[in-house]
């Protein structure tokens, strides 16, 4: 993608501390068959937030709430065996997903999103709505919603088109409350 909105790759650690919490911890989330998405530390005053945003590394299925209290427990615990901030008398840690309307900015992010609606804003373009069909290594396939004629019609679809992941600026999925295809 051309511009990445949200860190990816080995930038998902903004700094030294934070990838020296990651590798600490990472083999904590693997255990529970998740993936390590961002570990940020944040000044909120006096005192400091370590967030860290997991998600599942494939499939469509969420994170469940009993997954994740779960999993924080035995980050805390590991942070504490770890003593890995002894700088910081004390800090708050928030374990969460990256939410459901999260940029999308790895093809894995788009893999765990298939079917859903997306908002796709490609180089040159206006962003576009369109659900997504399909994923490769190089692109993605999606068709775009066409504004229904008149209030209360079905929305249509356009035929499949393909997108490469080069000529995507910005994604995010869009969140509906009903969906029937």
């Amino acid at each position: 993608m051309a511009v990445a909105p949200r860190p990816t790759g080995d930038q998902r650690f903004k700094d030294a501390r934070a990838a020296k919490i990651a590798a600490i911890i990472e083999p904590t989330v693997t255990e529970q068959g998740l993936y390590l998405e961002e570990v940020e530390l944040a000044a909120n005053g006096p005192s400091t937030t370590l967030k860290i945003a997991v998600d599942l590394l494939t499939g469509t299925e969420q994170v469940d709430l009993d997954t994740v209290s779960e999993l924080s427990r035995a980050i805390s615990d590991r942070l504490d065996e770890a003593d890995v901030l002894p700088e910081l008398p004390s800090y708050d840690l928030e374990v969460s997903t990256p939410g459901a309307t999260r940029p999308l900015t790895e093809p894995r992010h788009f893999e765990r999103n298939i079917g859903r609606l997306l908002e796709l804003t490609v180089t040159g373009q206006s962003p576009i709505l369109a659900r997504l069909q399909a994923v490769s290594d190089s692109a993605i396939t999606v068709s775009e919603q066409k504004p229904a004629p008149k209030k209360g019609m079905p929305v249509k679809y356009a035929d499949p088109a393909e997108i490469s992941f080069a000529s995507i600026t910005q994604a995010r999925v869009q969140v509906e409350f009903s969906h029937t295809e």
